[in-house]
């Protein structure tokens, strides 16, 4: 079952030339590397994106492998090179989301005995599948609910027979999903795995760690897995390190590291409740009383 033994990351890009999704690569990468400096990059890209693709993106792939897409809007054209990639690409791969940064070595997943391999969304330890779910799945006659419900941003997939059959089907899906008015992949992603007879496993969620506002449960990640906004990113370390490539052109080294010693997703502004979320609780208490006193002094 297992090929190679060699790391394959891949990513799906579709951008205009050094826009911000090409940048959140660039910053994946680069923490990707800091982990696992023998893997292979390789990065699933649209026509317009490989003819505009800047050389730092580039730059830190092994190949860039040109899908074809129907798509005109930008958003779906993601997502559709997403369930397109297992046709395209050969061998097992990890495939990771642009939003993304690696903190803790992840090549281990390829010892997984599964042919596919995602983590809960939101990293949910119990079973759980969203309720707006429900009316286009029976209108599609697929059946609803299923134990768990996944996040495709981060999953595990081997070359076999199955899996490419999957990816066909997972394909099929989502292009009904976006009649029904649901755009996203993962939707899709669920469904088919279900009705499909690949051999799938729960990835541990410290392989795809959800950070959302207040919400982060794990100080053992392996991959931190941010919302690709603005807005959601705020106070984050994906949007420091991304403001710090903006205006130097590097990698942030220091305050990535710091980030690791420290075990939470937060940039150096970090706040005393966004510690003490991530369980620092000594920081988040001098934080606070730094804060109290700054405050007593005015």
């Amino acid at each position: 079952m297992r090929s190679d033994r060699r790391l394959h990351v891949c990513y799906a890009l579709v951008c205009n030339g050094w826009d911000r999704h090409a940048r959140m690569l660039w910053v994946s990468a680069q923490s990707l590397r800091r982990h696992e400096p023998d893997a292979r990059i390789t990065i699933a890209a649209d026509a317009g994106t490989r003819r505009t693709l800047d050389p730092r993106v580039a730059s830190v792939a092994d190949d860039v492998v040109e899908i074809d897409s129907s798509c005109a809007d930008p958003r779906l054209r993601a997502f559709h090179l997403k369930t397109l990639l297992r046709q395209h690409v050969d061998g097992d791969y990890l495939y990771i989301d642009t939003d993304t940064l690696v903190v803790n070595p992840i090549a281990d997943v390829l010892d997984l005995e599964a042919e596919v391999a995602a983590a809960t969304d939101f990293n949910n330890d119990h079973e759980w599948f969203p309720p707006q779910l429900e009316g286009p799945y029976s209108r599609l006659g697929w059946p609803y609910p299923h134990p768990y419900y996944f996040n495709s941003g981060v999953h595990f997939m081997r070359d076999t027979p199955a899996t490419r059959a999957f990816s066909k089907e997972w394909t099929r899906r989502w292009f009904l999903l976006v009649d029904e008015g649901m755009p996203g992949d993962q939707e899709a992603f669920v469904t088919a795995l279900y009705a499909s007879p690949v051999k799938w496993a729960r990835l541990s969620k410290h392989f795809n760690c959800i950070v959302v506002k207040q919400k982060y449960r794990s100080r053992d990640a392996r991959i931190l897995h941010f919302f690709g906004s603005e807005e959601e990113q705020r106070g984050t370390i994906m949007e420091h390190l991304l403001q710090h490539l903006e205006t130097t052109g590097t990698f942030d080294e220091e305050n990535y590291h710091r980030c690791l010693r420290e075990r939470h997703p937060w940039g150096p502004t970090r706040r005393a409740w966004q510690l003490w979320k991530s369980k620092n609780y000594i920081r988040a208490s001098v934080v606070k009383a730094r804060q109290i006193i700054g405050s007593a002094d005015l």
